[in-house]
């Protein structure tokens, strides 16, 4: 918590002085004087800082039911302990870390997700933008969260490409390999630009807070999309 409250304090998105009529921090006449990559490090860290909340309320909620062993998993056959993973909500370094988008929504507020999963997911046939906008709805009217979570999609069709086309010809399977590096640098990245409406709320703020990124995110991506799509699929290796 007390990362979260120094971080937002010198990295603030929202105006602290008048956060619901002020122009937001990241998009107000002194922010936009600056270059595009200063202001999207800015943004980068101010979302990093803002995460620390969540991770405090989720831990600190997993803490509490442990001592009352809420989070317990019980026994095996062999009376051995399974483990505490019952209230668990958040892998904090698996999020931090995730090199693609299928293992950061895993890591996050993990109960909601299989939720998702279970009961809008498969019943919907894998309907990515009803899953999507389930959660948009559950967390509110806003704007923003439309905004944010009808482009998670968009990301989501690309990672499925990647995984099909690319990681076949690059990938090891290790996570920190060059490759690895590569998705996880470029997952952070796409993520924290799409995610920012979700923070921002307002639709105007919303769209001028990409306006000004030139919607760089969703360009990059549908590009990605047409261009991989057509490079051939690689052969499975025979065992």
């Amino acid at each position: 918590l007390g990362i979260f409250v120094a971080g937002s304090g010198m990295y603030p998105l929202l105006n602290p002085d008048d956060p619901q009529n002020a122009d937001p921090i990241i998009i107000n006449e002194e922010a936009l004087a600056k270059p595009m990559y200063a202001r999207y490090a800015y943004s980068w860290l101010a979302l990093f800082f803002i995460r620390f909340k969540y991770y405090f309320a989720w831990m600190n909620a997993e803490g509490a039911n442990n001592i009352w062993y809420a989070g317990f998993e019980g026994f095996d056959e062999k009376g051995e302990a399974k483990g505490w993973e019952v209230s668990n909500n958040i892998d904090v370094i698996q999020f931090e870390t995730a090199p693609n988008l299928k293992t950061l929504s895993a890591a996050w507020n993990k109960k909601t997700a299989n939720w998702l999963a279970r009961y809008v997911y498969i019943r919907t046939g894998g309907s990515l933008f009803a899953t999507y906008g389930m959660s948009a709805f559950w967390h509110g009217f806003y704007p923003g969260y439309y905004l944010f979570f009808m482009s998670v999609p968009l990301i989501s069709f690309c990672e499925r490409l990647g995984r099909k086309k690319l990681t076949p010809r690059f990938g090891n399977g290790k996570k920190w390999s060059p490759y690895g590096i590569v998705c996880m640098i470029t997952t952070s990245l796409f993520v924290q630009y799409m995610i920012q409406p979700f923070q921002l709320l307002a639709f105007d703020w919303a769209v001028v807070n990409w306006k000004n990124y030139y919607f760089i995110g969703h360009i990059l991506a549908v590009i990605f999309y047409v261009v991989v799509s057509q490079l051939p699929t690689p052969k499975k290796k025979e065992a």
